[in-house]
């Protein structure tokens, strides 16, 4: 069967009311659970995404069995293939690392050019709406102090203007598109995941525009955390990179995360609070 549509987008959090039965969505996130989980619950036709480094316990492709669970096929392009956040990127650069089931069925296997998976996924049957599947978009303050807190967040898109004083340890990947939201909001920190850091440094490169924002941030190797994941983020990850402003502070790899969280918290308690006004409206799902 065919008719299918493509949706190239740098983030799925960015897809909104776009994903349909027939549509086959290439993206520049991680292949994860988390983020496969903003487009699931749609039901497309078909998902290729980036694999981040694999990363600790597989969490960079940890969506591909819960989209064969859904009956969606799905694959991920290797690390260094494609640039993390560059939807066109894993596209036309990359190259399948990984797929599951339902997708080795339809012909797609490591070392196949995602252009060509893409086109092979727009030939499958049309998807169907998993309404089981869902995202968990809360916060749980790990640290509180009278000058701020530590916040967990899944996502970098789930802050909002109550976490302009807070250091947010966020699940996902340190690229350009996840920076994107934090600029207007300018939390006091920022922790993600570099997701192996991938092609052109793509997995961390959002750390210099954050930085031109005056806002302290890093990453953490995706070996030691589990990227989607802000709880391991917290609790075991190393940094593998940091920008010039969390450097003035004290942030260093090879860190922990929680003690480089505490030292932006400590370091940045005296700064005035509050969000600058957005320039651009932000997109959900």
């Amino acid at each position: 069967m065919s008719g299918g549509r493509l949706l190239v987008t740098d983030s799925v959090t960015l897809c909104g009311d776009h994903v349909d039965g027939a549509v086959v969505v290439v993206a520049g996130s991680f292949a994860g659970a988390l983020s496969f989980g903003f487009v699931l619950p749609r039901g497309p036709r078909g998902l290729i995404a980036h694999d981040a480094g694999v990363g600790l316990d597989g969490a960079g492709i940890s969506g591909l069995p819960l989209a064969d669970r859904c009956g969606v096929p799905a694959a991920a392009v290797a690390t260094m293939s494609a640039r993390l956040g560059d939807g066109r990127s894993v596209l036309e650069d990359g190259v399948l690392s990984h797929v599951n089931g339902r997708a080795a069925a339809l012909g797609l296997r490591p070392g196949l050019r995602a252009a060509d998976a893409a086109r092979r996924l727009l030939a499958a049957p049309p998807g169907r709406p998993a309404p089981r599947v869902s995202v968990d978009r809360g916060a749980r303050v790990v640290l509180d102090t009278p000058g701020g807190r530590v916040v967990l967040l899944a996502s970098t898109s789930f802050a909002g203007a109550g976490h302009a004083r807070d250091v947010i340890v966020v699940g996902s990947h340190g690229g350009r598109v996840n920076a994107r939201p934090l600029l207007a909001l300018r939390p006091r920190g920022v922790v993600a995941n570099d997701g192996g850091m991938a092609r052109d440094g793509s997995g961390a490169d959002g750390l210099p525009r954050l930085d031109e924002a005056g806002i302290a941030a890093a990453t953490v190797a995706a070996a030691t955390a589990r990227i989607g994941d802000p709880e391991s983020t917290w609790q075991t990850g190393v940094l593998s990179a940091v920008n010039e402003a969390a450097a003035r502070l004290g942030a260093a790899p090879g860190q922990a995360a929680r003690e480089a969280a505490r030292l932006i918290l400590t370091a940045t308690a005296d700064r005035a609070p509050g969000p600058r006004r957005a320039p651009w409206p932000r997109t959900r799902p």
